[in-house]
């Protein structure tokens, strides 16, 4: 008797295009960048396109900032949590942070103690921040904060603005922790704003960013920057190794991030991803019983009726995000670069059917 292997993930529909924005191939950019480094070449970053990697973050983010490629998202958001925190203290962070919800036991085996708290649209806010302070420094039956974690773009979508990233790292600061970004969709946040990379993080006093590049058209790359001296200098080093996320071809993850953030490669793809999303939005909206939040980036969340939802999900895979305020599903839709005008008809065409 023979059985057929379980799959690992059972989703719903067929087509994963809007599932999310890592659904999507390499851009043609990042593979030629790949193949140019395609030769013998020193190994654990003394390789000539790792070398590279360190001045462009320099000219992006300013004198003094230094980073890491590493393999994932995940490895960049526990390298930098290790950084600027211990076993004995705790990270407060959004209960929709995906270092929360979608990164299994990594925070545990790194000994972080996450402090989630109720979050507002996907953003924590300086009250939040205060709250915890209040009943936790101090307090020999709890864990002692030394950071606090954001998403940039939050889990739902949304976008910090400038004056709400600004009045949060205040409040952080002014308590004695550092801040960490979760930038998996920097790019498209700071392209929404109209920002560069440096006004959407130092210049608003994030201290460390996890760098995503995955999801705006590498083939596999993401980087730990620290940007402020609030990270010690000597921790990052080791942290890489021990966290097993120290590459020895080194060269294939910084050709990626230098073709992404040596040109302006994260921008046109952001600006695509943004642009698809609003179209997406707005096509949706017209159709009746569907309710939309209108997109800070290139995530839609939309509440229509269970019967649409089924409809949609047999087609596509579509993740639910929970219900609206009058109980209806919603279903969260992610637009990468590769989304064209044809695949949003497409998936509209499902719907009006």
């Amino acid at each position: 008797m023979t059985t057929t292997p379980a799959r690992r993930f059972r989703t719903p529909g067929a087509d994963p295009h809007f599932a999310s924005d890592n659904i999507a191939g390499a851009h043609p950019e990042i593979l030629e960048a790949i193949t140019a480094v395609n030769d013998d070449a020193a190994a654990y970053g003394a390789d000539a396109a790792s070398e590279a990697f360190g001045e462009t973050i320099d000219d992006i983010f300013g004198t003094g900032a230094y980073s890491f490629p590493v393999f994932n998202g995940t490895g960049a958001n526990i390298v930098s949590l290790q950084a600027i925190s211990h076993p004995h203290s705790s990270v407060i962070c959004a209960d929709t942070a995906h270092v929360y919800t979608s990164e299994s036991s990594a925070p545990v085996r790194a000994g972080i103690t996450l402090k989630p708290q109720p979050h507002h649209r996907g953003k924590l806010r300086p009250e939040d921040v205060v709250k915890v302070l209040a009943s936790d420094v101090g307090n020999p039956q709890a864990t002692q904060p030394t950071a606090v974690s954001i998403s940039q773009v939050t889990e739902m979508g949304t976008v910090y603005t400038p004056e709400e990233l600004t009045d949060l790292c205040n409040v952080v600061h002014e308590a004695g922790l550092a801040i960490h970004m979760d930038g998996a969709r920097l790019s498209q946040a700071a392209a929404a704003l109209g920002l560069d990379l440096h006004g959407a993080t130092t210049a608003l006093g994030v201290d460390i960013l996890s760098l995503g590049a995955t999801k705006n058209g590498a083939m596999g790359a993401e980087a730990v920057v620290v940007l402020s001296n609030r990270v010690p200098e000597d921790v990052l080093a080791p942290i890489i190794k021990y966290t097993t996320q120290l590459a020895s071809k080194t060269r294939f993850l910084s050709a990626q991030l230098n073709a992404m953030f040596g040109t302006s490669l994260w921008h046109r793809n952001a600006s695509a991803a943004n642009t698809a999303a609003i179209y997406l939005a707005e096509g949706l909206a017209a159709i009746p019983g569907v309710e939309v939040q209108t997109p800070d980036a290139n995530t839609v969340l939309a509440a229509m009726p269970e019967a649409l939802v089924n409809t949609l999900r047999e087609h596509y895979i579509a993740h639910l995000w929970g219900n609206n305020d009058a109980g209806l599903p919603i279903v969260r839709l992610v637009c990468s670069w590769a989304t064209t005008t044809a695949k949003v008809e497409e998936l509209l065409q499902v719907l009006r059917a």
